[in-house]
């Protein structure tokens, strides 16, 4: 599955940082470095238009002249290769952006819709929404405004049936419990639903209920691929009664929060999303992970992929080393930064650059951050008190191919670049990253996940740290790993077998959500693992070879659990998520160490065992009769043939809630012995049958085992 998994993800995952593949220079004769472009430096070192990020400014540069039939190919561009896709959102000139407020963030979307904004959303200190590449340059003279960057957007990860349905026992479930999901509503967040066109074939073939209508589509649909709707067809395999929404997560940070907001105030008892912002705070709840625990406190069980980048990040307390003057590292590529100069990061023995390798073909995305407060919180929150910067530089050290520089103080301490590498051949490239503090105290903690090709590799000085980040590490969300579905004990793999990919926890929170230094508190994330790699009718590529293309990624897990929990609540409504969660994990399949680890988290969800966990009711025994003998007849026959019905569930004759797992019975004579609670016969076996008896009187107990 390893080579399966690298080739699905090369082309649906990875994330260059965008148009900027539309202008190359060639600098190594293996290939084409493509970046992130930068701002011209002032003379303290630092871009003299410091509110935008220097990849919107460049946007605004390149894009004076271009036709929209010219946006549309630097966007398709990539489209054209197998290594990457440009994740810079821009469609009809419109660029999606996160901005932060200087002040009230009211103001600032006022003052963004007079020049334009489109779809504009507020959620803490950060304004949202869709913004006229020409009205980029204008954003420099707002004075509600700190900064603002593009909003940068990954997910994490395709008549069909999931076999997610019988690794999980979901199956088993609704056959036992006579449950389907019915009177539960289930809530998705991912890119587009319906922009292929393809919903009215899913109702047709039964793979969807028809009816969805979704509560907001992506704008435009430049950028869709459908995956909220492999997502939802994946659901409706499991919980086939549930009611579902979608609502998309595009739009940017705070548009993505309100998303969350709209469905659980639309009843959503179930919300799933497979998204996440690069800019998301990592030691802070930001904006998406607040509206979780928001809806979560609501009544609604929240699950989220939790990502694929296995251990993909480096993280350490900031060790100064040399101080380097502005300008000491030349511009290598017209798409980097000038280098700003400061103190750069020890990574250990007077070593100021981390190597890297990255193949031909291959690209990498960083995300940096530090334990500084983030002012995009909430109105009025504390930002960042240093100033940090990130480069990439080629090897041995001597110009800058990226590098992120933006102006952190009293905005988010993250700084976010990347780099491709062109070509198809088998060379590859040294790279180093440099880490730069250039102005306030020293962090206590500073981080950067990686994301991008598995073959890109860190060389040195790496940490492998966890990777599960932003609001998939709220403290109200379950965060979902991914196992491949044959490899769970269904399909005859014991214990199940972690995806390589799945993202491990953890990252410490260091600040609540008005910026006051707290902890750090350690949440348990991953809490669970579902299955991936699963059929849907459209999504994907089709691997067992069956007809049929495979979803892999947490991405395809997360919507296994939430249609779990559909079931769940189907059976129980009166179920708090906390309830949810308490059941999924401590009936879950124990994968690595015993109980909870951060690579595995509680294990494997059971669907069957989850759910019988959860019902409190005892089920109405059945009346057992004699199908050898006649009660109050005496006999010569010294075997007594005892039969029941079934419990029927699925009518509610006796009790549709609780269930059965199995009986016990025994026969004595004595008229009030009770059998003990150690099952005899299995939920299917009807039938016992007594040894040779002696005369006498004889009773039949029978205990049905919940």
């Amino acid at each position: 599955m390893k080579s399966i998994f690298d080739h699905y993800i090369q082309r649906r995952v990875l994330v260059s940082l965008a148009v900027a593949v539309a202008i190359s220079l060639s600098l190594l004769t293996t290939g084409n470095i493509f970046a992130v472009p930068p701002l011209e430096p002032s003379s303290d070192g630092k871009n003299s238009q410091s509110k935008v990020s220097h990849d919107l400014r460049y946007l605004f540069d390149q894009g004076q002249g271009f036709s929209q039939q010219e946006f549309s190919q630097l966007n398709s561009l990539e489209g054209q290769t197998s290594w990457t896709k440009p994740s810079l959102p821009v469609t009809q000139g419109l660029v999606v952006v996160d901005a932060i407020a200087n002040g009230a963030p009211g103001d600032l979307l006022r003052d963004l819709e007079a020049i334009g904004l489109q779809g504009g959303a507020i959620a803490g200190g950060m304004v949202s929404g869709r913004l006229p590449i020409s009205s980029i340059d204008g954003t420099k003279n707002l004075k509600s405004l700190a900064f603002v960057r593009p909003s940068y957007m990954m997910t994490n990860g395709g008549a069909v049936t999931s076999q997610g349905d019988p690794a999980m026992h979901s199956d088993d479930a609704r056959s036992a419990f006579g449950i389907d999901g019915s009177g539960v509503t289930v809530g998705t967040l991912s890119d587009s639903f319906d922009c292929l066109g393809g919903y009215a074939a899913d109702v047709l073939s039964g793979d969807l209920p028809a009816g969805i209508s979704p509560m907001l589509e992506l704008p435009n649909c430049t950028l869709g691929t459908d995956e909220g709707r492999a997502m939802m067809q994946l659901i409706h395999d499991v919980a086939p009664g549930a009611n579902q929404q979608f609502h998309t997560s595009a739009g940017g940070q705070a548009a993505f929060a309100q998303g969350i907001i709209n469905l659980g105030n639309a009843g959503a008892d179930v919300i799933v999303d497979d998204v996440f912002y690069f800019a998301e705070p990592m030691f802070q709840d930001g904006v998406i992970a607040q509206a979780v625990d928001t809806v979560v406190a609501g009544g609604a069980a929240y699950f989220s992929a939790a990502g694929n980048d296995a251990r993909k990040s480096y993280e350490s307390a900031f060790t100064p080393g040399q101080t380097f003057d502005p300008n000491t590292f030349p511009q290598g590529t017209s798409f980097a930064p000038a280098f700003s100069g400061g103190v750069a990061h020890d990574f250990g023995g007077g070593d100021f650059f981390q190597q890297v390798t990255i193949p031909s073909g291959r690209s990498f995305a960083l995300t940096y951050q530090w334990n500084d407060p983030t002012a995009s919180v909430c109105g009025g929150c504390p930002g960042a008190g240093t100033d940090m910067d990130i480069y990439i530089l080629d090897d041995p050290p001597t110009v800058v191919l990226n590098g992120s520089v933006a102006n952190n103080i009293g905005a988010d301490p993250v700084e976010i670049t990347g780099l491709g590498l062109e070509g198809g051949g088998a060379g590859s490239v040294t790279l180093n990253i440099m880490l730069v503090k250039f102005s306030g105290p020293n962090p206590g903690l500073m981080k950067y996940i990686r994301f991008g090709s598995n073959s890109v590799t860190v060389d040195e000085f790496n940490t492998a740290s966890g990777t599960v980040y932003g609001h998939a590490n709220a403290a109200g969300a379950e965060a979902v790993g991914a196992a491949f579905y044959g490899d769970t004990p269904e399909f005859g793999v014991a214990p199940p077998l972690l995806e390589s990919f799945s993202s491990a926890g953890h990252t410490r929170i260091f600040f609540d959500i008005s910026g006051a230094a707290i902890g750090p508190i350690v949440r348990d994330k991953p809490e669970i693992v579902a299955p991936d790699g699963t059929n849907t009718t459209f999504f994907g590529a089709d691997q067992e070879p069956d007809g049929f293309p495979n979803f892999f990624g947490t991405s395809a897990a997360a919507p296994h659990a939430a249609a779990v929990a559909a079931l769940m609540l189907d059976g129980v409504p009166t179920l708090a998520p906390s309830d949810v969660y308490a059941a999924l994990e401590s009936t879950a399949v124990d994968m690595l160490s015993p109980g909870f680890d951060f690579e595995s988290g509680f294990g494997l969800i059971d669907a069957f065992q989850a759910v019988l966990e959860v019902d409190t009711e005892a089920p109405t025994d059945p009346t057992p009769l004699s199908t050898s003998h006649t009660i109050g007849v005496a006999s010569t026959d010294t075997t007594i043939e005892i039969a029941w019905p079934a419990v029927d569930t699925a009518s509610g004759a006796t009790d549709g809630l609780s269930g059965v797992d199995g009986y016990s019975w025994v026969f004595t004579q004595g008229a009030t012995d009770l059998p003990d609670e150690v099952k005899d016969n299995g939920a299917g076996q009807l039938a016992a049958t007594s040894a040779d008896l002696t005369a006498g009187e004889w009773w039949f107990h029978l205990r049905t085992v919940d």
